[in-house]
């Protein structure tokens, strides 16, 4: 069991509080004083607090006191992959950044001026960065790689060289997937790698170390219960975090076992306040180890075992396997309805649930997620179950199919199925950025636009609209009557030509090139609306509150459509977002890497600069040098 005097106090501390304020405990925490003394023995009274436990009493583990304003929730797994949702309050957030920055200069060597990003390949996940005030002058990002992963090889290896100096944290299955992608040499080159959130292998650590060419060193983490151990460099055991968590290794009713023999490890963490967790048991594995340690830091040691044939849903001569909770954990990373792992001769095949298959990203990093559990000599395939709903036909539930870049084909054909026997239907095509993956952003619609014979404010238009956005998450569909192009030049452009077609022809519908005059007409008005809009965005008064990464987009959507006037103007009918962004240097427009390099954090390409930091800024100052310059030129 973990613990000196200190962490007892904190122990005894946790107790009396759980009692007086939080209902799940006021009958379990016996009456009568905790102190230092007893802590172990009250706590030891407690039963085991398993997943489910958690998520059927969860509104009864909140606490009573303290402001739920501004306790942050963490989500994580469940073992049958329903997540569970916790609360934690700000001391909790605060111990645990004091936790890695501790780690961090352990291994450093206490350098000022960290930088530390949080990689992740979540779709659902948000990038974003932000100063902390306590430790001072540590910038802490936290960046979405799941965007930069559409990139061609040679630009996605270009925006990971913004990791170059820095300090990365992030999870085993998440460095396996950018080891397969990259190979033996990234170029990328951080500081150091901290791993936490999953067990891996030493092949996996010796594979980071070939392709980014730094130390690599782990944590023992819970998103429920925040750092709880470090690795050490000297024995690969952990060392208990003992001013934040309570670690105890128990036998199946809760007894305490001794050094050496492998029980569940029970975390009670002892800052936070807004959700305690006593004796919180996940499922994984350990042992505590006798003797002091070599690197000579005092205090209990663990063991963190893999899962082994008994407890393994899949497993492998060598005794690694995979468990019921890694299944959830890699369900919820990957956004995929994962249902099973199967053998399939020497195959392991990963089945999943969803309503379309499997995207190119989650294969690869459900490939080498598994490898990083179970040996980088491993064949991994996915399949959809039989009888899972399609995406080209009708959802089976009302819930929405998730676009996870969806390929066009597959969009349109699902499109084509719905529209192409509709009456007054002329016309439907696909647009807009989910054409070029590369150019998506978190801010993305999916657009279809349905050209029709009649007037598109009559209800069953309005019901057709509403039935395809039910289907799939992020659509927008625009149905409009022939003249409705006309109206806006710049829209008549880039359904021309950027489009995917769906039902006919644009052409045929009626929808034709406006001339260059009618564009600079609109272009000249659409200047002065577009310097009003980011003057206010630029000059507003909680510019430390904003979103850098919406603020990088919207400077760069302005951008763009500059430039396309531009183009339009001068007869060149080029929309596309790509082609347009290579062409602004040429066409002489101020500070045309500004241009370039809001579009990479708008688009998650690189990691989101600090709300409120010149860089952040930034993107805004140039989007607004972009559209005076437009206006000077028309």
């Amino acid at each position: 069991m973990s613990g000196g005097p200190s962490a007892s106090t904190a122990l005894a501390e946790l107790l009396e509080y759980a009692r007086r304020h939080v209902p799940h405990y006021q009958s379990l925490v016996p009456p009568g004083p905790v102190t230092g003394e007893n802590a172990l023995a009250v706590l030891r009274r407690l039963p085991l607090l398993r997943r489910t436990a958690v998520r059927s009493e969860r509104p009864r583990l909140w606490s009573a006191e303290g402001d739920a304003r501004r306790w942050r929730r963490v989500h994580t797994t469940g073992t049958t992959g329903a997540p569970l949702e916790v609360v934690v309050d700000d001391a909790a957030q605060q111990a645990e950044l004091a936790a890695l920055v501790r780690h961090v200069r352990r291994h450093l060597g206490g350098p000022d001026g960290l930088s530390i990003t949080h990689l992740t390949l979540h779709l659902a996940s948000t990038s974003r960065a932000s100063i902390s005030p306590d430790p001072p002058d540590v910038a802490l990002v936290k960046w979405n790689l799941s965007r930069a992963w559409q990139l061609p090889d040679d630009e996605f290896r270009a925006a990971l060289e913004e990791l170059r100096g820095k300090v990365i944290t992030v999870m085993p299955s998440v460095m396996a997937a950018l080891c397969d992608r990259l190979g033996p040499s990234s170029g990328a080159e951080p500081r150091l790698v901290v791993l936490s959130g999953e067990q891996f292998t030493d092949g996996l650590r010796e594979r980071i170390q070939e392709t980014f060419h730094c130390p690599v060193t782990a944590l023992y983490t819970l998103a429920e219960a925040g750092i709880v151990a470090h690795e050490c460099g000297e024995s690969r055991t952990y060392h208990v975090e003992e001013t934040g968590a309570f670690l105890e290794v128990v036998g199946e009713q809760g007894d305490p076992l001794p050094p050496g023999v492998v029980g569940d490890v029970a975390v009670t963490p002892l800052v936070n306040r807004a959700m305690p967790l006593l004796r919180y048991v996940n499922g994984d594995k350990g042992a505590w180890v006798d003797g002091p340690c070599g690197c000579r830091l005092p205090g209990p040691r663990l063991r963190l075992l893999a899962a082994r044939t008994q407890h393994a849903l899949v497993s492998e001569p060598n005794g690694r396997g995979v468990r019921r909770i890694d299944l959830a954990k890699l369900s919820r990373q990957l956004d995929l309805g994962v249902s099973r792992i199967v053998r399939d001769g020497d195959d392991v095949v990963v089945e999943h649930d969803d309503p379309h298959p499997a995207t190119d990203l989650q294969r690869t990093t459900i490939a080498a997620a598994l490898r990083s559990l179970l040996g980088a000599d491993l064949t991994v395939r996915t399949r959809r179950t039989a009888g899972a709903p399609s995406a080209a036909g009708p959802p089976a539930d009302p819930n929405p199919a998730r676009p996870a870049f969806l390929p066009p084909e597959d969009i349109a054909a699902w499109a084509h199925g719905v529209l192409h026997d509709r009456p007054g239907v002329l016309a439907a095509v696909l647009t807009g950025s989910t054409l070029d993956p590369a150019a998506v952003s978190r801010f993305s619609d999916i657009d279809i636009t349905v050209v029709i014979d009649d007037d598109p404010c009559q209800e069953h238009w309005y019901a057709l609209a509403a039935a395809m956005n039910r289907h799939l998450a992020t659509l927008r569909v625009n149905i409009t009557e022939a003249a409705g192009p006309a109206r806006s030049p710049l829209v008549a452009c880039r359904l021309l030509a950027e489009r995917h077609p769906v039902v006919g022809t644009l052409e045929e519908a009626g929808v034709t090139w406006p001339t260059a005059q009618v564009l600079a007409n609109e272009a000249g008005f659409w200047t002065q609306n577009a310097e009003s809009v980011l003057w206010t965005r630029l000059t507003a008064a909680d510019r430390q509150r904003s979103d850098p990464v919406r603020d990088a987009w919207l400077a760069s959507r302005f951008c763009l459509d500059a430039l396309r006037y531009r183009l339009l103007c001068d007869g060149e009918r080029v929309t596309a977002a790509r082609h347009v962004l290579w062409r602004a240097q040429e066409l002489g427009v101020p500070d045309a890497a500004g241009i370039r390099r809001a579009f990479a954090v708008g688009r998650e390409h690189r990691p989101p600069p600090a709300p409120g930091s010149p860089e952040a800024d930034g993107s805004l100052r140039t989007a607004l040098a972009c559209v005076r310059w437009l206006g000077r030129s028309l």
